[in-house]
């Protein structure tokens, strides 16, 4: 999560060089709002999982902890896990088409653009690799601090 506020705020620093050539077609505005927003997401991202894991994050109520965790973890898993297969799948000639077969052309392996895709689809992977155990360990530690609250309270639900 450091990493994508630190490289996402640079991008909206060096906004000519991050938008590259051609990108006339898309306006300042919207790339900096855009990056402006991953910016966002990404700084709340790193506070969240430290809340998660914290002692100071007890004082946090537990949804505003829950929810963001669950959102990063599953949108980590659906962009991350099928982009590296297929980068993966595709480099080692399994699917030279792409992991549907549907690509006009064969990927050029060799490029620096298929790596570049490569490394950034193994950030979104390695992200939920550490994420998705965050949020089981959250869930559980959650439990068991609810179940400890009840027993506490002689069996009445404590909220």
């Amino acid at each position: 999560m450091v990493t994508s506020f630190g490289w996402h705020l640079w991008m909206g620093v060096d906004y000519r060089r991050a938008m590259g050539a051609g990108s006339e077609e898309a306006p300042v505005w919207l790339f900096l709002a855009y990056d402006g927003l991953i910016t966002a997401m990404s700084a709340a991202g790193a506070v969240i999982v430290l809340a998660a894991v914290r002692p100071w994050g007890s004082r946090i109520p537990v949804w505003m902890i829950r929810l963001p965790l669950w959102f990063g973890a599953v949108l980590l898993v659906v962009r991350g896990v099928p982009g590296l297969v297929e980068n993966v799948t595709t480099a080692t000639g399994l699917t030279p088409r792409g992991l549907l077969g549907r690509a006009a052309e064969l990927a050029d392996t060799g490029s620096g653009a298929f790596w570049a895709g490569m490394a950034i689809n193994g950030y979104f992977f390695v992200g939920a690799v550490v994420l998705v155990p965050v949020t089981v360990a959250f869930e559980r530690a959650t439990a068991a601090d609810r179940a400890g609250a009840a027993g506490r309270a002689g069996g009445r639900r404590v909220s």
